[in-house]
Order: C-alpha cells, then structure tokens, then sequence
C-alpha cells in the first residue's frame, strides 16, 4: 500500500487548491461589488449636490418669470417682453442641462421619475401649463414639490409625497 500515502497527498493538495481559489475569487468578488458599490454612492452624492445647487438657483430663477408673451409681436414692448421671455427660457434651460444630468443618476425609480417629471414641466413653461394662480406660483411650487421629494428620499420614507396644489395643477394642464 505504497500508493495510498501519495494519492491522498495529492487529493489533499488538490482539495487544498480548490478551496484556496474559490476562497479568494469569492473575497475578490466581495471587494469588486463594494469597490463598485462605492463608485455608485460617489456618483448619486455628487448628483445629488448638482440637484440640491440647481434647484436652489430654480426657485430664485422663478421669481423673475416674464409675463406671458403675445402671440402676434408688433410693437416694440411686445418685443422686448419677447426677448426678455425668451433669455429667461434660456437661463431656465441652463438650469435644468445640468439636472437632468444628474437626475439619471438616481437609483430610486419613483424619485428619479418625479424629478425628471419636474424638468419637463418647467421647460414647457411657456407652452402648454396652465396657470390658476401667477406663473410664479405654480413653477415655484413644482420647484417645492422636488425638494419635498428629494428631503423625503433622504430620509428613506417608503413614498413620496403626494403632489401639492401648484405641482397637481401643472402636471394636469400638460
């Protein structure tokens, strides 16, 4: 029986071997999926800051929404309410390039939803809301309905909070 001591050697070994690969790939994966984890956490800090900037700049920017332009521009205080609209639009969409950006980074589904539903109502500020109370009013309050959003997120309640007054009636007039 001069065989049997080498054979169990090498099933030893063999076994040893087995055990010491899946040993590390499992540590190795472990350290990829926290390694992955943190480059995820990094990203949706960083757009999360890029929210919490711009929408503090939004609702500053709303408080000097133009008045509504008419439709047929003639005279020259039609044009400068015109011209005037038409920088606020643009300053608007420098605001919301960079927020939605950020808003792709979210993971959590419905948030992600309401902000990105929030951008599209504030760019169609011009075409399509209807406005029941002054223009500032409701952008501000769909503005407030975000932050609402995004405090209740980071708090980790299960739902989000319903939509207010300003933001039900924006979101029903599109």
């Amino acid at each position: 029986m001069d065989w049997l001591s080498p054979v169990s050697g090498l099933v030893g070994a063999v076994f040893g071997a087995v055990a010491s690969y899946a040993g590390t790939h499992q540590a190795q994966k472990r350290e990829l999926a926290a390694v992955r984890q943190a480059r995820l956490d990094a990203k949706q800090d960083a757009a999360v800051a890029v929210l919490a900037d711009t929408l503090g700049k939004l609702l500053t920017h709303v408080r000097n929404v133009p008045d509504l332009v008419p439709l047929v521009v003639r005279d020259p205080e039609a044009e400068a309410l015109a011209a005037t609209a038409q920088a606020w639009d643009r300053e608007l969409n420098d605001l919301t390039g960079p927020a939605r950006l950020a808003i792709g980074v979210i993971r959590h589904r419905a948030l992600r939803g309401r902000l990105k539903e929030t951008m599209t109502l504030l760019e169609h500020w011009q075409h399509g809301l209807e406005y029941a109370g002054s223009r500032a009013w409701v952008l501000h309050g769909v503005i407030t309905h975000a932050v609402a959003c995004m405090e209740v997120w980071q708090l980790e309640r299960p739902e989000l909070p319903e939509p207010d007054g300003a933001f039900a009636a924006a979101r029903s007039s599109l």
